[in-house]
């Protein structure tokens, strides 16, 4: 079984793929995935560089993109797994490699301070821009993701119950 956990930035993906795979989950952060996701122009198509310090109109003209092809080489190299994965354009159509979709929620304030306070690689969800662009983007994508199937996930209380109520939502797929 093949289960993609998913939300906007600031849900939980990452910290929770880490508290699955120290319960011995089989489990991949999609974030390490080298070259996985890349930013768009919208208009053209062509590769965007993304810089940490963008403004809102940036964000209307570019759109995060998944190499579906490379997506798929890696779900294959497993019977059972869960990964953990950003949004990108493309959603709609990944998500069909799946059994089982676990959105993870939770309220803006949460969001934008774990987006302040945390320590990704790419350093997303330092500027107000970013920010701003999650929380609208968070409305659309959840609608989306529910209307697809997803099971939502309240991220907001403490990490241990919330990788429980996952574990139990696998377990009973």
């Amino acid at each position: 079984m093949k289960v993609l956990i998913t939300g906007i930035a600031g849900t939980g993906k990452s910290t929770i793929v880490n508290a699955l795979k120290g319960r011995g989950v089989a489990a991949i952060d999609l974030h390490d995935v080298q070259d996985l996701f890349c930013w768009k122009n919208i208009k053209t198509g062509d590769l965007v560089e993304y810089s940490p310090v963008q403004s809102k109109e940036w964000f209307e003209e570019n759109c995060r993109f998944c190499d579906i092809e490379k997506l798929k080489e890696i779900l294959s190299q497993y019977d059972d797994v869960v990964a953990a994965g950003t949004t990108s354009e493309e959603q709609k159509e990944f998500i069909l490699f799946f059994d089982k979709i676990i959105l993870l929620q939770c309220d803006a304030d949460t969001i934008v301070y774990r987006m302040k306070n945390r320590n990704n690689k790419s350093g997303y969800g330092k500027t107000k821009a970013e920010q701003e662009d999650n929380i609208k983007w968070q409305k659309e994508f959840d609608s989306l993701l529910i209307s697809l199937g997803a099971t939502p996930v309240d991220t907001s209380s403490n990490l241990d119950d919330v990788v429980d109520k996952i574990v139990e939502l696998i377990k009973h797929t």
